[in-house]
């Protein structure tokens, strides 16, 4: 289901669908998917019901996550109108038929109509299974790109920024990566490989320092030679880290991309589209931290792949309504 809204759409919209952490991604979610809705072992059979009894608890919440998808979606294309026109005019369409299809189920609700109410239910217990995959698929992906094996042929390592406070203290996520960053860098300068790192980040205050000038000061703290160190103040976002630092590069090589393990997927999808070769390590971040910072990274991937849950939500939709005609 999600291989062919790839296919479909990846002729229009290959510059971001033909990209394989999106193949990744949503090829286990189909693949997920066919396990629970055709394994008759006793074990895939426990978790089929477990995934239903999930999707039927979470029916309450799908509405009111569908607003939020598609008042986002809105906010996203609000920012990007002079972008893609294709995308734009899709955009449009998702938030239009979401915005309708949760107003017409409120409506069905108020009016009490039983056959109704029980599609719907259907439907939302099939989008929330939906949910529940994409999400698992998520961690599970996030993981693989973890542990994936490193080459560790790199002499540029680039430390993606993150968000620092108004006094310029250094958050604790930023920090790890900084840290790993500089593990590596000594690395590479115990095997007398020459390295540089990159810092990038950009500040939307003017008057405040950026990311990346905080950064440095960190990295000469940690006793990095100033030489070393390249910054990048512009970017303001993980697409324009790649946009912007991809002009720094010297070395055509794959270079060393150190971020949060949690964010590890975009950042591969944002160094693809900007033709950046990388290797990937994830720094730790704080158990409290990690489960919210997982789950907004899975909302921001689940928007910039919008048309590709659309059109999976909007057929397993059709699904259930077929599968509900079936009985009454």
């Amino acid at each position: 289901m999600a291989l062919f809204a790839l296919m479909l759409l990846a002729i229009r919209l290959k510059q971001v669908y033909l990209q394989p952490v999106v193949f990744a991604l949503y090829g286990i979610t189909s693949l997920l998917f066919a396990i629970f809705e055709h394994g008759s072992l006793t074990p895939i059979f426990m978790i089929r019901y477990f995934f239903y009894l999930s999707g039927a608890f979470m029916t309450v919440v799908i509405p009111f996550f569908l607003l939020l998808f598609a008042l986002l979606v809105m906010q996203k294309t609000m920012q990007h109108r002079n972008g893609n026109p294709f995308r734009y005019a899709i955009s449009v369409v998702i938030v239009g038929v979401v915005l309708a299809f949760t107003a017409y189920t409120v409506w069905m609700i108020l009016q009490h109509g039983y056959l109704e109410i029980i599609r719907f239910m259907g439907m939302y217990v099939y989008i929330a299974m939906y949910l529940i995959a994409t999400f698992i698929s998520y961690v599970l992906l996030n993981l693989i790109l973890k542990f994936w094996p490193k080459k560790n042929n790199y002499t540029e390592i680039i430390v993606l920024g993150a968000k620092i406070d108004d006094e310029g203290v250094l958050s604790e996520t930023l920090r790890e990566r900084l840290e790993l960053a500089v593990n590596n860098y000594l690395a590479n300068r115990a095997q007398e490989k020459p390295t540089k790192i990159f810092v990038t980040g950009g500040s939307i205050d003017p008057e405040s320092p950026t990311e990346a000038e905080e950064m440095a000061g960190f990295l000469l703290a940690q006793g990095i030679p100033a030489e070393d160190i390249v910054c990048e103040n512009r970017a303001l976002n993980t697409d324009e880290n790649f946009y912007f630092t991809k002009q720094l590069l010297q070395n055509p090589e794959p270079v060393l991309v150190v971020t949060s393990s949690f964010h590890l997927i975009r950042t591969h999808f944002f160094a693809w589209q900007n033709q950046v070769q990388i290797e990937m390590k994830g720094a730790r971040s704080s158990v409290f931290s990690w489960g919210y910072s997982v789950v907004r990274e899975y909302l921001a991937f689940f928007i910039l792949t919008k048309e590709i849950n659309f059109i999976c939500m909007i057929s397993l939709a059709i699904y259930s309504i077929l599968q509900v005609s079936k009985l009454y």
